[in-house]
């Protein structure tokens, strides 16, 4: 999107004014560019910690405008008779086949046509307001089921009582209702602010963002259960807080720290590996303990040992996990070298610890209930939703992120850690004196994801990308290149 029309929105945002858009089709660029638009906005209104569900909601307003118009334009292309029941089915029936999970394929016929989405961003007495229209009415019959889904979706208080019985019989709407009703009941906001009406040529749909909210906290058993069994977690065995201890003495010689490691093999094979496969020194290979301490330092052998010792503590009393330990060392490494961009001291290697211990919750949260956690996981990839937190919220109360957070309280972090593990989905809700490293570790699980092709790169952050540089998707693909090679070259090692 052209940088003179970013600047002019940003500076509307900044003295309140109303925000516009116009499009025939939403790609992703704009909707990355919406997503920054959403982020700033709920910045002026000390609401930043709602993006991913807001961000959640609008998409799917987005594109359930889209497929509206996209809908007419199928009808008018096949000489199908939209008003005519016969011709709606058979048109709808098609329209499914040909078009529903294939968007990209209308692309071209939308922005030839005369349709179009329109959204408005607007603040009054600190309230946002966004209100979505596209220029095709709604039938009647479109509408009543609609409704019809809206007042099932507020009955429900969790995500797990609506999977099964909201499946959308007709154009994948249904669950998509479902869950904005959820996502604004658990950020507080009345969800009956949230509506879709037609004047007879335009559908509006309006969203309402108040400046005040009591988000309820949803309790259910497996919440209560998971807060419970992390209160029992046992805390760092003396051994290794007398290890940790002599990290951080200034009176300790490397020596002393690698011979009380030796006396732990299993620990000590802990170091030598993950300082291998970290990546510190590339082309070479550490063989003993005393080589680890001396070429990776102090501070990074005191996050191989915080790491190893919560793996052990963890498997003893959950299934092990290998593919998040994986995940973690990947995210760790990448995370230190995106520390080091920014040349700032000690953050590569703060970074490189949260990296290690960023989804500690998400091993609590798979061993607790992998049922439910694989039907958010379906739920994400499907929707194409952008974290996981927001669906694990609605669903269980309490996500990943903050059984992680809960963990780290427990074994006594310092604040920069429990942050990083806290925040690395929602970067923006970390204190200014961490932000750096919030979005290190953000930006590093994403380009994981991405590798994953469980995110894509207009998922990302705007303003994260922005404050790295590489907002442009070309720096941003040269950055995540050279951290792919390097860590490919470091597995060959």
């Amino acid at each position: 999107m052209d940088q003179g029309i970013r600047t002019e929105i940003t500076r509307k945002i900044e003295k309140g004014e109303t925000v516009e858009l116009k499009f025939a089709y939403a790609d992703s660029e704009l909707l990355m560019f919406i997503n920054s638009i959403m982020a700033k906005e709920l910045a002026k209104m000390d609401h930043i910690y709602l993006l991913n569900s807001m961000i959640t909601i609008l998409r799917e307003v987005i594109v359930n405008a889209m497929k509206a118009n996209a809908k007419r334009v199928f009808f008018i292309k096949n000489n199908l008779d939209i008003k005519d029941k016969a011709g709606y089915k058979e048109g709808m029936s098609r329209f499914k086949e040909e078009v529903i999970g294939e968007f990209d394929a209308i692309e071209k016929d939308l922005k030839n046509s005369d349709y179009y989405v329109k959204i408005d961003f607007s603040r009054n007495d600190q309230n946002l307001h966004v209100v979505i229209n596209n220029n095709t009415p709604i039938l009647t019959e479109e509408l009543e089921r609609i409704n019809l889904r809206i007042g099932k979706a507020l009955k429900y208080n969790d995500f797990s009582d609506a999977y099964d019985e909201i499946e959308d019989d007709t154009e994948g709407a249904g669950l998509g209702i479902v869950l904005t009703i959820l996502f604004l009941k658990n950020m507080g906001i009345d969800p009956k602010t949230f509506s879709i009406t037609t004047n007879g040529n335009e559908t509006k749909t309006t969203l309402f963002v108040p400046r005040d909210l009591r988000p309820p906290q949803i309790t259910s058993k497996i919440r209560d259960e998971i807060v419970a069994d992390v209160e029992g977690i046992p805390t760092f065995p003396e051994n290794i807080v007398r290890l940790l201890n002599l990290c951080n003495s200034p009176d300790s010689t490397m020596e002393i720290i690698a011979d009380k490691i030796l006396m732990d093999p299993a620990l000590a094979a802990d170091v030598i590996k993950l300082s291998n496969s970290a990546g510190f020194v590339p082309g070479k290979r550490i063989e003993t303990v005393l080589e680890a301490v001396k070429t990776i330092g102090l501070k990074n052998v005191n996050a191989i040992l915080v790491a190893s010792n919560a793996r052990s503590i963890l498997e003893k009393r959950y299934a092990s996990f290998e593919e998040i330990w994986r995940h973690l060392t990947k995210t760790a490494f990448y995370a230190r070298n995106i520390g080091l961009m920014l040349k700032k001291p000690g953050l590569a290697d703060n970074a490189f610890m949260a990296g290690l211990l960023h989804d500690l919750g998400k091993i609590v949260l798979l061993a607790t209930n992998l049922q439910l956690v694989e039907k958010v996981a379906e739920t994400i990839k499907n929707r194409r939703i952008i974290t996981s937190t927001v669906m694990e919220e609605i669903s269980i109360g309490i996500s990943h992120s903050q059984i992680g957070e809960l963990i780290a309280k427990k074994w006594n972090f310092p604040d920069y850690l429990v942050e990083a593990i806290r925040y690395h989905h929602a970067p923006h809700s970390s204190s200014e004196q961490h932000r750096d490293l919030a979005f290190s570790v953000y930006l590093a699980n994403m380009l994981c994801g991405i590798d994953d092709k469980k995110y894509y790169y207009f998922y990302c952050d705007e303003i994260v990308l922005e404050r790295f540089g590489i907002l442009e998707e070309e720096k941003f693909r040269d950055l995540h290149g050279k951290l792919k090679g390097k860590w490919e070259l470091n597995l060959e090692e």
